[in-house]
C-alpha cells in the first residue's frame, strides 16, 4: 500500500494489503461518525422536543452536553496528549477502563444536577441511559472489547425514538439504521472489533434505553 491510504485512522499492520478505498471509507466512517459528535445534535433535538421553552431546551441541552460529550472528549484529547491511551477510538482494551471510569462520574453528575433542577423526565432519563450504558461497557470491557461506536450510535437512535414517540419520526429517520450498519462494517472491516463484538454492542445499545424509559415509566 502506498502512503494515501486513509488518514482517519493510523495504519495498523492487520490492515496492509487490503482495499485502500475500502479503508478509506471505513477509516472516514469511523471517525466522522464516532457517537460522541452525534451525540450533541440527537440531545438538542431531544431537548427541544419536551421541554416547556427554547430558553430551558438549551439550558437542558447545555448541562447533558457539557457532561456526557464535552468533558469526555476533553478528557479523552488530554489522554491522547499524555499518552495515556494510543488512539482516539481507545483502540485497547486495557486503555478503556479509566477514561470510562471518569465519563462515569460526569454522567452521573449530569444525571444529578438534571434531576435536582427539575429538567422533564424524558431528558433525565436520556442521561441516566447514557450513563448505564457507560457502566455496562465498563463491566464488560474486563473481559470483552465491546464496540463503543456500536452501542453509542443505537442508543442515540433509540432515545430519540423513545422521546418523539412517533411513527412519522421513525420513517423520516430510515437513514439512520443504515448508517448504524455502516459504521459497525467499518469496524470490523478495520478490525477494530469483531462481528460479535458490534451486535452485542447494539443489542445493549437498544435494550438500556427501553430499560431505562420503563424503569422512568415512559413508555
Amino acid at each position: 500500500m502506498n502512503n494515501t491510504v486513509h488518514k482517519y485512522e493510523t495504519r495498523e499492520p492487520e490492515t496492509l494489503g487490503r482495499n485502500v478505498t475500502a479503508l478509506k471509507a471505513a477509516g472516514f466512517l469511523s471517525t466522522v461518525f464516532n457517537p460522541l459528535y452525534l451525540a450533541p445534535f440527537a440531545i438538542l433535538a431531544g431537548t427541544l422536543k419536551v421541554s416547556e421553552s427554547l430558553g430551558l431546551a438549551f439550558v437542558w441541552w447545555g448541562i447533558c452536553v457539557t457532561l456526557s460529550t464535552v468533558l469526555p472528549l476533553v478528557d479523552l484529547l488530554v489522554r491522547m496528549k499524555l499518552g495515556m491511551v494510543s488512539d482516539f477510538h481507545v483502540s485497547k482494551k486495557e486503555e478503556r477502563t479509566v477514561p470510562m471510569l471518569f465519563n462515569i462520574g460526569y454522567l452521573t453528575a449530569g444525571a444529578v444536577l438534571l434531576s435536582l433542577l427539575g429538567a422533564p423526565e424524558k431528558i433525565v432519563a436520556l442521561e441516566v441511559g447514557a450513563l448505564l450504558i457507560i457502566v455496562v461497557a465498563f463491566v464488560v470491557t474486563f473481559w470483552w472489547k465491546i464496540s463503543l461506536h456500536a452501542i453509542g450510535l443505537v442508543e442515540i437512535y433509540v432515545m430519540l425514538i423513545l422521546i418523539f414517540h412517533s411513527w412519522s419520526f421513525v420513517f423520516y429517520t430510515l437513514w439512520f439504521p443504515v448508517l448504524i450498519v455502516a459504521v459497525c462494517w467499518a469496524r470490523v472491516y478495520l478490525k477494530k472489533h469483531t462481528l460479535g463484538q458490534v451486535i452485542v454492542g447494539s443489542a445493549a445499545g437498544a435494550a438500556i434505553p427501553v430499560l431505562v424509559f420503563w424503569a422512568f415509566g415512559l413508555l
